[in-house]
């Protein structure tokens, strides 16, 4: 089997997120797709993030129209969530599985800086989301030195200019954000009255 792991604040999930998903999906013939809602990122530790009950709620309610799940794994935990440990956890709990890690571009290109980033390379193969911008080899060339090289899969051609920052100051100034998330979604954030300020 395929997994596909797929983390991220999601705050909230929008059509971008849907959209890497398929592709992923598609394109590298995974078994399945897991939406990993972060618990307490160790990179955006200046962020303030939505409650996770509706961060989750959300991705779940995303997740089933793609064929996906979701595990509140790293939302559950009291300590900080560091992707190596999540990689960890799924490759115990499917032991025969080749684990596919999706990432976008730009975290793939800090990951040198991330915690124990040497296990993680070695356990996963990386989806890495591309960008019109990004130069492939100057990306790989990063990791150049004793490291594990690791297998990389390069989505092209699916990237959307949206972002969940943008979202979230769409809803607070009183935008139309239909055609940038799932409606049910949408709805989610109108009735819980999210992203207000």
């Amino acid at each position: 089997m395929k997994t596909g792991l797929y983390g991220g604040t999601f705050d909230p999930l929008h059509n971008g997120h849907i959209k890497v998903a398929q592709a992923a999906k598609n394109h590298l013939q995974l078994d399945r797709i897991i939406f990993i809602p972060a618990g307490d990122p160790p990179h955006k530790t200046e962020q303030e993030i939505t409650d996770k009950a509706h961060r989750l709620a959300m991705v779940k309610m995303a997740a089933e129209a793609v064929g996906a799940s979701v595990s509140d794994w790293e939302l559950s935990r009291k300590e900080r969530s560091y992707s190596v440990e999540t990689v960890r956890h799924f490759k115990e709990l499917y032991p025969d599985d080749e684990i596919f890690f999706i990432i976008g571009a730009d975290s793939f290109r800090d990951l040198p800086s991330w915690w124990h980033y040497r296990e993680l390379m070695g356990m996963c193969n990386f989806v890495v989301v591309s960008r019109p911008d990004v130069e492939k080899s100057t990306f790989l060339s990063r990791f150049d030195g004793d490291e594990i090289p690791p297998r990389v899969f390069f989505l092209d051609n699916i990237f959307m200019d949206i972002s969940s920052t943008g979202i979230r100051q769409m809803v607070k100034e009183g935008e139309d954000i239909s055609r940038l998330v799932p409606p049910a979604v949408a709805g989610y954030i109108k009735t819980n009255g999210l992203y207000k300020g």
